[in-house]
């Protein structure tokens, strides 16, 4: 049932070829709106090795789908030459310095107790900076929230570039309006000098925000497509073997945090009251528990669901091993009502699975019907059960052309390409340099 391998050639549809703002064609040559993975597009004779400091609210050993991207990214960098470090917030309160797939990690104190944390982080953030101002050139948030703003402020101070990357839709950018800290939030943003935006969604949020457009880059998520790849039929079999399901079963994958925007609870309360919609396919719910109030409870509920119905169910902790389930699954079903541009959906399509998805912002972009998958109305069970069985009928057709979307257009490679060439834009911004000369 496993898609075949399709050929890795790097393609690029025209919605994702452009590499500068469209407010920057005036001063742009028009030889650097290229196609991102073209042979000689990318701009390492330009670009000097650059040290960035990316600064986000969740790192490891918190888990963060955010996170994941920062340091597949990070790793695609430190290939290239450059040198990124990370500051987080710590949730102990104490700051500690560790180091993350040999990343340095720097977490901040901060008071847990107040009503205020932000302001004890950003005393942290500021005392940090100040002491690597001489190490490092760019200043990268990881997130567009209220706390990671101040990247605004703190960069114009210490002379450098910054640049905020919202990766939720409705969230990042919610407190801009009917929020107390609005206003405050307004004017950090508008310290920054560049906001990256994961799907067209967010680029647009980003406008309605009124927050300028010439600042906006629209870079989506990536994955490792030479990781994340499809296995033959018989390969498939033996993972789904090794991982103690039935080699023989269909088994469809969501892959996720436990909690309540993901929607677990309901897909997996509505394949028991479904027997499975009459699929005859084995559900494998894998991930870690929500750091919301209900995580454990929920986690409890569902494992107990599963073992009541293990034909049909199964429940596992999340592993950093998670490439074997992809790899031993035939499709894949993320009924999340709210995304950025989710890296499950993006890890299954590289693996060549069929993705059924609910139809919400940042799973709609990635997943068409009838051609990479099929996608359902939120907590819609009778639209989920016919998307599940046009799905089943032409696995793999959807599930090659999954594997196509995935190199074609979300290559971490490519994605690499364009924030190295952000960062030259912004470091040529900086220092006035014209385009073509070296920073």
């Amino acid at each position: 049932m496993h898609a075949g391998g399709a050929p890795d050639e790097h393609r690029r549809s025209d919605r994702n070829r452009r590499l500068v703002p469209a407010a920057a064609a005036s001063h742009v040559p028009s030889s650097h709106y290229c196609d991102a993975n073209a042979a000689g597009c990318r701009l390492h004779a330009l670009l000097k090795p650059v040290r960035i400091l990316m600064f986000a609210r969740y790192l490891p050993p918190e888990y963060s789908g955010a996170a994941a991207q920062a340091f597949l990214l990070a790793g695609q960098l430190r290939a290239r030459g450059h040198h990124v470090e990370f500051a987080t917030q710590s949730w102990s309160g104490q700051r500690r310095d560790y180091e993350v797939d040999g990343f340095r990690v720097t977490a901040l104190s901060m008071q847990l107790q107040a009503r205020h944390q932000e302001f004890s982080v950003w005393r942290s953030l500021a005392a940090h900076l100040w002491q690597r101002r001489h190490a490092v050139d760019i200043l990268h948030g990881q997130g567009a929230y209220y706390t990671q703003s101040i990247l605004g402020p703190f960069g114009r101070f210490l002379g450098k570039p910054t640049l905020v990357k919202a990766s939720l839709s409705q969230n990042d950018l919610s407190s801009l309006t009917h929020s107390t800290i609005a206003p405050v939030h307004r004017r950090f943003l508008r310290l920054v000098d560049a906001y990256v935006a994961i799907s067209e969604e967010l680029q647009i949020e980003f406008a309605q925000k009124g927050l300028r457009a010439d600042r906006v880059w629209h870079i989506p998520n990536g994955v490792d497509t030479s990781r994340f790849r499809p296995v033959p039929e018989a390969e498939r079999q033996r993972l789904a073997a090794a991982i103690g399901l039935t080699a023989s079963q269909p088994i469809a994958l969501f892959v996720g945090v436990f909690d309540e925007r993901k929607r677990i609870g309901w897909l997996m309360r509505e394949w028991v009251a479904a027997n499975g919609f009459g699929t005859g396919v084995h559900l494998v719910a894998v991930g870690p528990t929500s750091r919301d109030s209900y995580g454990e409870a929920l986690k409890q509920e569902l494992r107990d669901l599963a073992a009541a119905h293990p034909r049909l169910l199964s429940v596992r902790d999340f592993t950093p091993d998670i490439l074997r389930h992809y790899q031993a699954a035939s499709l894949l079903v993320f009924p999340s009502l709210q995304e950025g541009l989710p890296n499950t959906v993006l890890e299954a399509m590289a693996c060549g699975l069929p993705c059924v998805v609910a139809r919400a912002s940042g799973s709609r972009e990635l997943v068409q019907d009838d051609v990479n998958g099929a996608t359902f109305a939120i907590d819609e069970t009778a639209e989920l059960r016919d998307a599940l069985h046009r799905v089943l009928l032409d696995l793999p057709r959807l599930g090659a052309r999954s594997r196509e979307l995935a190199v074609q257009h979300y290559s971490i490679g490519a994605i690499t390409d364009r924030y190295e060439a952000l960062y030259a834009h912004l470091l040529r911004q900086r220092r006035g340099l014209p385009w073509g000369q070296p920073t």
